[in-house]
């Protein structure tokens, strides 16, 4: 069982909030200060704890430390796992501590330290379970190189593994990859149909008709990257004889600045609520945001939502003996707590359709478009 200190009334806590608001991750610190802070005005003056707020920007073990002299009962932050893995090392029997990063597998914490990221994982875990629900257990996959790429491919392979499926072929890109004309004929299976080809044209000493083909297996295409790389690869898809199979990504191929996603056409992914919820409170959020900051609500809204939800997150611990034993409904999704007190986000389906999002029904209630 999952228990916190024991419950603090509102307006006593003393929350401290650890982010990096100098140096190179300055512009995420900020974000996610502006979202807790979003949420802490949002809350009846008589209900809102103290916040004192810290910069890890030079040293964030001596930024928590200061916020333990100074009286905090519960911390939230740091932001980076490099921060993170320094303050988790270092964390106080007795004060909850909300990382706001996730620490590497199998690293022992104390009790009281909840973990809470944006984690890639958890969006390849729901296209995974998504298509086994819609019954397509076999296709293909193209990631970015190195450990983000790494990670996102087999969080969602494992899963679809266990639901049944499988990954006929994956091949992995480089970031900077503009033409993806020979992963894609490889994914494809277009190459060998090509060999094939070649060999019996050989073999018979006389030239054939050839018509590429891809797989006839193939039900899905996954796709993991930064917009500028699913910009070209949706398009070199239907160029390479895919353009009919269903293609699902991970949140990070949507760019929100308008008219930047019409290559993404029929494009399918989980996201959190920040991005389509029609509840009022978000509304007048991402409202109030997108006038005072819209540069920011463009590339950093996510990062908001995080801190928005932080707050929400960090009440639940010091206020609950058994935190999240229900499910938190948040802008970034609704959190539940693993065992290692990791919090795991359940997300909405989108779609893009003429360089917009538009709301997916869960799998299951009622059929998905495909382009």
């Amino acid at each position: 069982m999952i228990e916190a200190s024991p419950p603090l009334p509102p307006s006593t806590g003393r929350i401290a909030l650890l982010l990096p608001l100098s140096g190179r991750a300055q512009a995420a610190g900020t974000s996610v200060r502006d979202g807790f802070l979003a949420a802490w005005y949002a809350r009846p003056v008589a209900n809102r704890p103290k916040v004192e707020i810290y910069d890890t920007g030079t040293d964030a073990l001596a930024a928590y430390r200061r916020a333990l002299s100074e009286g905090a009962q519960a911390v939230v932050g740091p932001l980076t796992k490099e921060e993170v893995g320094a303050v988790a090392r270092g964390a106080a029997p007795g004060v909850p501590l909300l990382a706001l990063n996730f620490l590497p597998e199998g690293t022992p914490a104390s009790p009281l330290v909840f973990q809470y990221s944006l984690a890639p994982e958890d969006e390849a875990i729901e296209v995974a379970r998504r298509l086994v629900a819609e019954g397509r257990r076999h296709g293909i996959a193209l990631v970015p190189t190195g450990e983000w790429g790494t990670r996102v491919q087999r969080a969602f392979e494992e899963t679809l593994r266990a639901g049944g499926g499988r990954l006929i072929a994956m091949r992995t890109y480089a970031p900077d990859t503009a033409d993806f004309t020979a992963p894609i004929l490889e994914l494809l299976g277009v190459d060998d149909a090509k060999r094939r080809y070649q060999k019996l044209a050989q073999v018979l000493g006389t030239p054939l008709e050839f018509a590429a083909t891809r797989r006839n297996n193939i039900e899905f295409v996954f796709i993991a990257g930064q917009p500028q790389a699913a910009r070209l690869i949706r398009p070199q898809l239907r160029f390479h004889y895919a353009g009919d199979l269903p293609v699902y990504a991970t949140s990070d191929v949507y760019d929100p600045s308008p008219k930047a996603n019409l290559d993404l056409e029929g494009v399918m992914f989980p996201d959190m609520p920040w991005m389509i919820d029609p509840d009022p409170t978000a509304v007048d959020v991402r409202n109030d945001l997108r006038t005072a900051w819209p540069e920011r609500l463009r590339r950093r809204g996510r990062l908001y939502a995080l801190g928005f939800d932080a707050y929400a997150a960090v009440s639940e611990i010091m206020t609950s003996r058994r935190p999240f034993q229900t499910p938190l409904s948040g802008m970034t999704g609704r959190l539940t707590v693993d065992a290692e007190r990791r919090l795991h986000r359940e997300l909405e389906w989108l779609q893009v359709r003429g360089g917009e999002l538009r709301a997916l029904p869960p799998a299951g209630l009622a059929a998905t478009d495909t382009p």
